[in-house]
């Protein structure tokens, strides 16, 4: 079965295009075809990306999300023998992306997993007067070259009028994404945990599975 779609973005709207991207996903997940899963996932990444010109901006309860991302890749990833760990504080909702910050969060957390030095990776959620920031600590250093490097995340930053920056040395990195606050507390949106874990078309399957890195 071959799926396309000239509107990048409907496989996350239209029942029937994200039914038809699921069969395909159980059928590899459920013959163990790692190969095709992979394929899969990165065509599903690419379509993500293409979206990215379509970036509303909405209310967003960044602690919550921070949190839950990082369970998420605790789970998937515990076999790996690496420990992803949440120790922020609840904040005040900021004003971004929902969906782009959990991929630009993800994209953080992938890299420590595939180039950090340690099997630890801490996540805070800390806020100043204006901005809420998440902070992703690591061992090593993150390769830009990943994923769109690292330019993704100042990218998903920049247009939520927020900051990125990152500092690191030889045995330690500590990223730092910043958006500024909301006033407006109508429609809060947060990631649920749950829904990224148990469907594999989430953002977390999407980043995790659809490395160019694990094609090998």
């Amino acid at each position: 079965m071959h799926f396309e779609s000239t509107k990048p973005y409907n496989f996350c709207q239209n029942d029937i295009d994200r039914d038809r991207l699921q069969l395909l996903f159980d059928h590899s997940f459920n013959n163990g075809d790692k190969s095709s899963l992979r394929k899969h996932y990165i065509f599903l990444r690419q379509l993500e990306l293409n979206s990215f010109i379509d970036f509303p901006l909405e209310t967003v309860n960044i602690s919550a999300l921070a949190e839950s991302v990082t369970m998420g890749c605790d789970i998937l990833l515990s076999q790996m023998g690496m420990s992803f760990i949440f120790c922020g504080n609840e904040t005040t909702p900021a004003v971004c992306n929902q969906r782009f910050v959990t991929k630009a969060l993800l994209n953080l957390l992938s890299n420590a997993y595939l180039f950090g030095s340690e099997k630890l990776v801490t996540v805070k959620t800390v806020e100043s007067q204006n901005f809420v920031q998440i902070e992703v600590q690591s061992g090593g250093v993150f390769d830009n070259t990943y994923n769109n490097g690292l330019q993704f995340v100042c990218d998903v930053c920049l247009k939520s009028s927020g900051r990125f920056f990152i500092m690191q040395n030889t045995f330690h990195t500590n990223a730092i994404m910043m958006f500024q606050k909301s006033t407006d507390y109508n429609n809060l949106k947060s990631t649920d945990l749950y829904s990224l874990i148990s469907d594999r078309l989430s953002p977390l399957y999407v980043e995790l599975f659809g490395m160019e890195y694990h094609q090998n």
